[in-house]
This record gives structure tokens, C-alpha cells and sequence, in this order.
């Protein structure tokens, strides 16, 4: 396990290396809450509630979604095409240790330096600037679980993708056709009670809405009953097992066709 913390420790240096990149991160980041806070006043005006959301709900559903957008999106699949492409794949199989769990620590240490510069800003903007009161509850205690399980899915997902550069190496249509599907049926765009009841129902039973909807309603209703918090953890520890049995059976199987040309 000490080997890979080192690689945590390196994703982290490197990441904090290009303070210019998370800048206007963070300044685009914020431009965007000012102008959903805007847009979702001009929906709620004169209404109170909305598909069971008031405004303050609806906007910190918004404004933290894109942040926990920014710190889920763990980039994976593009550095496992770019170690296929140029044969550094090999110095990794090479070592003694477990490319799942590489990738994983390497994708950690880069979130890591998300959530200290662009998601506990936009928290800390939420509370004080715009001021948002969704409640208090245990929502709040168990959104760090969720949000733990939704990057891992999220993670799977995207270490799916990446295997397929085993087969492809290019991955650009494949990792672009999963990050527009994610993004429209996870709930990371729009909240799902937006959504009709029919296409609900349907999302509700995908992978997907483990991934955002789930911790994002934890805080944007945190004071809901543990009772009902408890179920939701229960499904994304399924799908983070289900995803995970997924991802060794893929690995497996494409180990086995790699070529390296490179290195």
C-alpha cells in the first residue's frame, strides 16, 4: 500500500504544479454559479416550489453539481490511452503492483487537488455570498460516504473506457459518446425530478444516478429521515462492486491483446 501512496503523493505534486490551469477553473467555475444563480431565479420567480425543489434547493443542486462534476471527471481513460499509445504501459506491468489500483491512487491525487481549489471555494461561496440554506440533517454526514462511492463508479467507468485503447488506442468517440451519457442520466445537468415520471423511473434503475443525483440530494435534502439515505449508500455500493467485477473481467481479456510499440 506504501508504494501506492507515493503515486498519490506525485499526482498531487504534479497537479499543483499548473496553478494557472485550476485558476480559471475556479473563475469559470464561479461565472457559472453567477449565471445559474440568475437563470434559476428567473424560473422560480413568483413560484415557491418546483418538481418538489424551492430555488435554494434547486440552485445548490446546480451550482455544487458542477463542481462535483469537476471533481468526479477522474480523467482515466485518457491517461491509460496516452500509456498505451506510448508504450510507458509496459514499465507499469513491469512493477509489482496492481494497474487497477495504480490508476485509482494516481486519479485520487489529482481529484484531491479539485476539491481544495475549486470545490471548498464554491462551498464556502454558497454558504457566504449566496447565502443557500437547504437545512440541517444527516444528509450532510453521510454525503462524504456517497460522494466516496460515486467517484468510485465514476472511476470504473471511466477505467472501462480506458481499456478499450487495448483494442483502439484512439478512445475519443468512446470517451466523449460516456461522458454525454453520464452527464444527461446521472442528473449532473439537471436535477431528475426535472425529468418526466416515465424517464425517472428508468433512470432510477441505471448506474448512473449513483453517480450525482444520489450525493447531490443528499445535501440539497439533508434532512431527510437516515432511513432513506441508507438504501441509496446500499445501491452504490452494489454498482461500485458490479462496476469493479466489471472492470476485471475487462482487464483480463484485454491484457491479453495488448501491443507495445513504444516504451
Amino acid at each position: 500500500m506504501r508504494g501506492y501512496l507515493a503515486y498519490l503523493r506525485a499526482a498531487i505534486q504534479v497537479g499543483v504544479v499548473y496553478r494557472l490551469g485550476f485558476l480559471f477553473t475556479v473563475i469559470g467555475n464561479v461565472l457559472y454559479m453567477i449565471i445559474a444563480y440568475f437563470l434559476w431565479r428567473s424560473i422560480y420567480a413568483g413560484k415557491t416550489e418546483l418538481n418538489g425543489l424551492t430555488f435554494d434547493q434547486a440552485f445548490l443542486y446546480i451550482a455544487l453539481g458542477s463542481t462535483v462534476f469537476i471533481l468526479l471527471k477522474t480523467y482515466a481513460d485518457w491517461g491509460m490511452a496516452q500509456e498505451i499509445r506510448d508504450g510507458t504501459i509496459s514499465i507499469c506491468l513491469a512493477k509489482p503492483i496492481d494497474y487497477q489500483l495504480y490508476t485509482l491512487f494516481t486519479t485520487v491525487g489529482f481529484s484531491s487537488t479539485s476539491l481544495v481549489t475549486v470545490t471548498l471555494p464554491t462551498v464556502l461561496m454558497l454558504a457566504f455570498v449566496f447565502r443557500i440554506n437547504a437545512g440541517i440533517g444527516p444528509g450532510y454526514l453521510l454525503f462524504p460516504v456517497s460522494l466516496a462511492l460515486a467517484f468510485l463508479i465514476s472511476f470504473h467507468f471511466d477505467y472501462l473506457v480506458g481499456l478499450t485503447a487495448f483494442y483502439t488506442e484512439s478512445i475519443w468517440g468512446i470517451s466523449t459518446s460516456k461522458d454525454i451519457i453520464i452527464s444527461v442520466l446521472s442528473g449532473a445537468l439537471l436535477p431528475l425530478q426535472f425529468f418526466p415520471e416515465a424517464v425517472q423511473r428508468i433512470l432510477m434503475v441505471l448506474p448512473f444516478q449513483a453517480i450525482y443525483f444520489t450525493p447531490l440530494m443528499m445535501v440539497t435534502k439533508p434532512d431527510q429521515s437516515v432511513s432513506v439515505f441508507l438504501p441509496q449508500l446500499g445501491i452504490q455500493a452494489l454498482w461500485v462492486l458490479a462496476t469493479y467485477a466489471a472492470c476485471r473481467l475487462f482487464y483480463n481479456r484485454a491484457i491479453k491483446v495488448l501491443r507495445v510499440a513504444g516504451g
